[in-house]
């Protein structure tokens, strides 16, 4: 996931690219005055429009990677604590769950979790069955990580899976998600340094580059300024970048002065 100051910066290089492209055509049909505010307008619809189409992205990954969390929590815990909480989940939202063995099993339905990496095999599968068959039940649900390809036919039985993301929404709404391990928190340093990468160099210029077009254009002191603290910015990512150069290069100095001085 990017910064918030990482997609400023996308944000608003998008925006500036936008507004130039914009103001440069509608110029040809009318005065500089009338162009330049159409392109806000213009802009101002592309920008909603990223927005919303990032934030839709952005919301699908943040499930995804929940959804992982959640199966890796649980590689920590017993093989039937994934079933022990959906159990306790139906409980506390009033249905009649009874666990037994690896499966919970309520009144017309059998539930299961099979969390492997690999997909649900056939014979797993027809295993599931015969086990709710024989508690007399007519349908069963497998919870998995990944949905197999296949699927087994029984006759009057009903054999469904939920993978996924799903599994993260159903566990999240019950209440039976593992509980979480705790995991070393970035600092806000990291987050700068990451924002001062050597691939925002690029960014920052035509940023930069085009704050200075439009501050000159529209005699603006505020897109001048902001101009400046882009190329301030960009020289910045120069300067880290040769920063972290020598320090890779000391290290490796040191490293092959260790290799020798252990060597004689």
């Amino acid at each position: 996931m990017k910064s918030k100051f990482a997609k400023f910066v996308d944000c608003t290089l998008g925006a500036a690219l936008v507004f130039l492209a914009s103001t440069a055509v509608l110029r040809y049909y009318t005065t500089l005055d009338i162009a330049a505010f159409l392109a806000v307008a213009v802009t101002a619809c592309a920008v909603v429009l990223m927005r919303f189409t990032t934030k839709r992205r952005e919301s699908k990954i943040k499930l995804g990677r929940a959804a992982d969390d959640m199966f890796y929590e649980f590689m920590f815990e017993d093989d039937i604590a994934p079933v022990k909480r959906l159990a306790d989940g139906l409980k506390a939202k009033g249905v009649a769950a009874v666990r037994r063995g690896n499966g919970v099993y309520t009144d017309k339905r059998a539930a299961f979790c099979m969390f492997d990496d690999a997909p649900l095999g056939a014979r797993t599968a027809a295993r599931l069955v015969s086990k709710a068959k024989r508690y007399g039940k007519n349908s069963a649900v497998v919870f998995c990580k990944v949905a197999p390809a296949a699927t087994v036919d029984a006759d009057d039985f009903e054999l469904k899976y939920v993978s996924g993301d799903d599994v993260y929404k159903l566990f999240g709404a019950l209440g039976a998600l593992p509980e979480k391990r705790g995991r070393k928190k970035k600092s806000r340093f990291a987050a700068f340094s990451a924002a001062l990468g050597r691939d925002k160099t690029v960014r920052y210029f035509l940023l930069a580059a085009a704050m200075f077009f439009i501050g000159i254009t529209l005699k603006s002191l505020v897109t001048f300024v902001c101009a400046c603290v882009c190329a301030a910015l960009c020289l910045a990512t120069l300067v880290a970048a040769a920063v972290k150069r020598v320090k890779q290069k000391r290290a490796q100095d040191k490293g092959v002065f260790h290799r020798e001085f252990t060597k004689t």
